[in-house]
């Protein structure tokens, strides 16, 4: 098996293969004048675990020309890192969805199987799936540094109330969701807790941060509830324009992302990065490798 990388992937990959001892195979990408994309290879792959994350619009091509310049391949399992578009995932009148288009044209490619992490909603996707959480590592983390009898989780909206409820009962400690109300226009208007907060250490639990909105304003209103001090655990750091400077100036005091997305920035004293290699590492010798042996 050789473990193969999209550019913005290169990162994560190396570390896996390292602790794999599986060669790591790094594709040519090149573009044209006009801004295409061709993808080719030098190397005879027969089986291969894809590790990528598709952020953009153009690691979505990248991916897909990746796919098919692997076509003799006999054996590809794909690691989506981060899936993009998948809060795309309503079926409404006259409104595409994204979530379910990217999964079928995934199924039309020679992919056996799929590894994704964290997705915002439960993968459409029709091949065999296996959906992993980042949950073990937050919760190593948080026991390492804090007391359970003095934190609070909370779930920043109604949509993360699952995962954030999880995660404090792993911890034995309480728990708590945030009320989100919107104006007419869906612009973010105010955000409330339910629950008992003060003098509490609060932890926000949420899948990504894009703009860094909804979990700024989350973290202003558990401190003027009584809150003693605000940090933040998410999977994804999107991370979109002005995001930074926002959580920067933020009441958070720590903000820990894992490294799904590669962002080849320096980022403030205050985020924190945690790798997730060990966890695909894992997720790898138990589904992967099996059936490299058997081949």
């Amino acid at each position: 098996m050789m473990i193969v990388c999209t550019k913005n992937s290169k990162n994560l990959a190396t570390s896996v293969a390292e602790k794999l001892e599986t060669p790591l195979v790094i594709p040519n990408v090149r573009r044209f004048n006009n801004g295409e994309i061709c993808v080719s290879f030098r190397e005879q792959i027969a089986t291969a675990t894809i590790i990528a994350n598709t952020e953009t619009d153009s690691d979505w091509i990248e991916l897909f020309l990746l796919l098919d310049s692997m076509k003799s391949v006999k054996d590809i399992t794909l690691c989506l890192t981060y899936m993009g578009y998948s809060r795309q995932d309503q079926q409404n009148p006259n409104e595409s969805m994204a979530a379910g288009m990217f999964a079928t044209l995934l199924e039309t490619t020679n992919i056996a199987r799929c590894i994704i992490i964290d997705n915002h909603s439960e993968p459409l996707l029709r091949i065999p799936t296996q959906h992993i959480s980042e949950r073990t590592l937050f919760e190593r983390d948080i026991a390492d540094k804090y007391s359970s009898d003095q934190i609070v989780l909370v779930s920043p909206d109604l949509g993360g109330v699952r995962r954030a409820y999880d995660l404090s009962r792993s911890l034995k400690c309480e728990f708590i969701i945030c009320n989100k109300a919107k104006t007419v226009f869906g612009e973010l208007k105010r955000i409330d807790p339910i629950g008992s907060i003060k003098d509490k250490l609060c932890i926000l639990i949420d899948d990504m941060i894009d703009s860094g909105s909804t979990i700024c304003h989350a973290a202003e209103s558990l401190i003027r509830a009584g809150a003693r001090g605000v940090v933040a655990y998410c999977t994804h750091g999107v991370l979109s324009k002005g995001a930074i400077e926002r959580l920067a100036a933020s009441d958070i005091s720590e903000i820990v992302l894992t490294d799904t997305i590669q962002k080849d920035i320096v980022f403030p004293s205050k985020i924190r990065k945690i790798s997730i290699d060990s966890l695909l590492v894992d997720t790898i010798r138990c589904i992967v490798q099996p059936i490299c042996c058997v081949s």
